[in-house]
C-alpha cells in the first residue's frame, strides 16, 4: 500500500484504529479522525511516533459535512491524493426491546445512532467523491453490521441504521457500474468483536440492568467473537487497484466458526439454567 492514501473515519478506537494500524503497516498515508480531542489526540501521538509523518489527524464530526469537507482537504494537501475510504464511525446507544423505550428516547436514539451510522456514511461517501472523480479513482469502504442482512432482536434502531449503509453501498454501487471511472464502494461486516459496542451495554429502562446485559455479552462473545486483527486483514483486498468487487458484502469472520459457537453457546445456556 506504498501508494495509496486512506481516510479512516472513528479511527481512533476499535475496528477503525485497528484498520490505520494495518493500513500504516502496510505503507499507506492515513488520516485519523474523531469528535473527541481527547481521543485523537493519544492516537495520533502513539501513530506519529512510529510512523512519523505518514499520518495526520483531525477532529472530525461525520454528521457535519464541513468537518468532513475540511478533512478530504487536508488530507489531499498532506499527501497529494485521496485513492481510499473506510466509512468506519458508528455508535450505539442502548440494548433492549424496542417496546421497553419512550417515544422520546426513541425519538433521540435514532437522531444520534441514524446521524452518525447512516447520515456519517452518506456525508463521508459525498465529500470524498469530487477528488474520486478528479482521480477517476476510488476504493470505498463502508460497515455493515448486527440485524442489517438478518433480524436481530434488541438493537433495533442500529440495526435500522446499518441496513440503510448496506442498501445505500449497494444502490450506489449499482451508480458507479454506469462511469466509466475506477471507483468501487463494498461493505465490511466484521463480526461479533471486542470493541465499545461490545464492552460499553447500556440497557433500555425498565427491562434489565446494563450489568446483566454485560455480562450476557461478555459470555456471548467468548463463543462467538472473532479476532480484530484477522478481522480487519480481510479489507485489504477490497481497498487496492486490484479489487474488481462492487457491491459486495465481505465477511471478517468465519461463518462456521460463528454458527458452531451459536451451538455451544446455546448448550452452555441450556446446562446453566440446569444446573
Amino acid at each position: 500500500m506504498k501508494n495509496e492514501t486512506a481516510l479512516i473515519t472513528g479511527s481512533t478506537s476499535g475496528i477503525g484504529k485497528k484498520l490505520a494500524e494495518f493500513f500504516l503497516k502496510e505503507g499507506c498515508q492515513v488520516a485519523i479522525c474523531s469528535r473527541s480531542e481527547e481521543k485523537l489526540a493519544p492516537t495520533l501521538a502513539e501513530f506519529k511516533n512510529i510512523y512519523g509523518d505518514r499520518v495526520i489527524g483531525l477532529i472530525c464530526d461525520v454528521t457535519k459535512p464541513e468537518d468532513l469537507n475540511k478533512i478530504v482537504s487536508e488530507t489531499v494537501q498532506t499527501f497529494g491524493s485521496l485513492r481510499i475510504l473506510v466509512a468506519n464511525a458508528g455508535i450505539n446507544l442502548s440494548y433492549g426491546p424496542f417496546d421497553h423505550m419512550p417515544s422520546e428516547m426513541v425519538l433521540d436514539n435514532a437522531k444520534s445512532v441514524i446521524g452518525v451510522n447512516l447520515f456519517g456514511v452518506l456525508n463521508s461517501v459525498a465529500a470524498v467523491m469530487p477528488q474520486m472523480k478528479k482521480q477517476r479513482y476510488g476504493r470505498i469502504i463502508t460497515l455493515s453490521g448486527g440485524g442489517a442482512d438478518r433480524p436481530l432482536t434488541h438493537m433495533t434502531i442500529y440495526s435500522a441504521s446499518k441496513g440503510g449503509v448496506v442498501a445505500f453501498s449497494k444502490c450506489f454501487a449499482e451508480e458507479l457500474k454506469e462511469k466509466e471511472m475506477d471507483i468501487k464502494i463494498n461493505i465490511f461486516q466484521p463480526g461479533m468483536l471486542k470493541t465499545g459496542l461490545t464492552s460499553k451495554v447500556e440497557a433500555v429502562p425498565d427491562w434489565r440492568s446494563s450489568e446483566d446485559v454485560l455480562k450476557e455479552t461478555a459470555t456471548a462473545m467468548d463463543f462467538m467473537g472473532g479476532d480484530i486483527n484477522e478481522s480487519v486483514s480481510k479489507v485489504l483486498p477490497y481497498v487496492l487497484p486490484s479489487c474488481t468487487k462492487n457491491g459486495t458484502v465481505f465477511r471478517g469472520f468465519s461463518l462456521f466458526k460463528l454458527i458452531t459457537g451459536a451451538m455451544k453457546l446455546q448448550k452452555a445456556i441450556k446446562k446453566k439454567n440446569n444446573s
